[in-house]
């Protein structure tokens, strides 16, 4: 099949921030519609233009090509606020989305008790580390069918009694002493906010579906990754939806045949926030230079990223969950100048055998070593545009990673700007970028 007809799919593969939003909008020029399906602004991509750099945290990093319809899906739950100001933000770099976007009407709001409530848990014992911008109880509000969809804003006459259920509860679990605005604060600062978001709702699954019919060519943005993955992530250490394929179906609408190809991004080392099991982590200073010369802060929060050598057995899993057809390894530049380059090929067990398998459980990841495999370094990658090009020793090693992972690569970025990767040969990306 030529990927002039395919519909993409691009999926993180390992705990976020492994540099999707780049890939997307390498990719976005060659598709008709741009569609994120999960998550909420707890997710940031980072385009670089021209050496400029953009953040987008909740608008699919397609937003920086005239020709790409933006798709926001039901899976994802939108501060509308932030959106407005995202919205702003980039018409000011000159990116109107007028015409050009649309809005699930059956994708949930985050409203200010959700995090009111997502700070009041993260200020307690048991936090998990999260980015407390209330994505998680609004996933709870919505399992819980207490939730507010975009489509009640086009009813504000019913609008309190929707939102009451939710608010009611947040404030009996909070206590008396809760700091939230009153109910009526809560509509009619959500409508004023909405107002001008009003034109932008419609029914999403509807227009992909009639988009997919008539041939256009879908690319379905996944925000954050596998390993944050509600159901097959390092649980309770993870997002609150699914971040894995199964989300990108439930947070359109489409069908599973509707998808041809499957994109997986992965860092050419490891790195995740907030707490949680990461076996790859490194105290030490190459931990730290990671850090510093891959720029580790979180896009949505400025949090420092932990930093660790690549981790085969959680980047496997993942492609397994997800089915990938090819990987796209980023920031292999930033492993230049190491004198070794370190790839995770198993975890030491405390009896001292050794395992790839995932721990289902928290407590038992504590007391797995990782398994480290050491590979000579090179001198730079950086900016490299042909996978000829790249020096003997960074070959060794990425090809002991497709080794360990069983996934072939397909991209290679070697530096932030757009300019800054290559295509390899042969692979389902070729016709596109090569």
């Amino acid at each position: 099949m030529s990927l002039v007809r395919t519909n993409l799919a691009i999926l993180g593969l390992q705990w976020g921030d492994e540099g999707k939003g780049k890939v997307v909008d390498l990719l976005s020029p060659h598709f008709h519609q741009v569609v994120r399906f999960q998550g909420g602004n707890n997710a940031g991509h980072t385009v670089v233009v021209d050496g400029q750099s953009i953040a987008l945290h909740q608008v699919p990093s397609g937003a920086l090509h005239p020709g790409c319809f933006l798709v926001v899906g039901n899976g994802v739950v939108l501060n509308l606020e932030v959106f407005q100001q995202e919205l702003d933000r980039l018409r000011t770099r000159g990116f109107d989305l007028a015409g050009r976007l649309m809005l699930s009407d059956r994708a949930h709001l985050i409203l200010p008790h959700h995090i009111a409530l997502d700070l009041w848990r993260e200020g307690g014992a048991n936090k998990i580390g999260t980015t407390g911008r209330g994505i998680g109880p609004a996933y709870e509000m919505k399992a819980g069918r207490m939730g507010v969809r975009l489509g009640d804003l086009l009813h504000p006459e019913t609008l309190a009694d929707r939102i009451r259920p939710g608010y009611e509860e947040v404030r009996l679990r909070l206590g008396a002493g809760a700091e939230l605005p009153s109910l009526e604060t809560v509509v009619e600062d959500l409508l004023r906010i909405a107002d001008p978001l009003l034109p932008f709702i419609g029914d999403s699954q509807s227009h992909l579906v009639a988009a997919w019919e008539r041939g256009d060519r879908i690319l379905f943005e996944g925000a954050q990754a596998t390993l944050l993955d509600i159901d097959h992530g390092t649980y309770p250490f993870v997002t609150s939806s699914n971040c894995s394929l199964g989300g990108l179906f439930t947070g359109t609408g489409l069908p599973p045949k509707a998808l041809d190809k499957i994109l997986g991004i992965a860092k050419a080392y490891t790195t995740r926030v907030g707490s949680g099991p990461f076996p790859a982590e490194m105290h030490d200073a190459t931990g730290e230079r990671l850090r510093q010369v891959g720029r580790e802060f979180g896009t949505t929060t400025g949090r420092p990223r932990r930093c660790g050598w690549f981790d085969a057995p959680i980047t496997a899993h993942a492609c397994r969950t997800n089915g990938v057809d090819g990987l796209a390894i980023m920031k292999l530049d930033v492993l230049d100048g190491l004198d070794e380059v370190g790839l995770i090929v198993g975890y030491r067990t405390g009896e001292g055998t050794i395992t790839t398998e995932l721990p289902s459980c928290a407590a038992d990841w504590k007391g797995l070593q990782p398994e480290v495999k050491y590979f000579k370094g090179w001198a730079s990658t950086r900016g490299i545009t042909k996978h000829g090009e790249l020096p003997a020793e960074a070959h060794a090693y990425l090809e002991a990673l497709v080794e360990s992972v069983e996934v072939p690569i397909a991209y290679l970025s070697t530096g932030p700007d757009r300019q800054e990767g290559c295509v390899y040969p042969g692979t389902f990306l070729e016709p596109l970028l090569g």
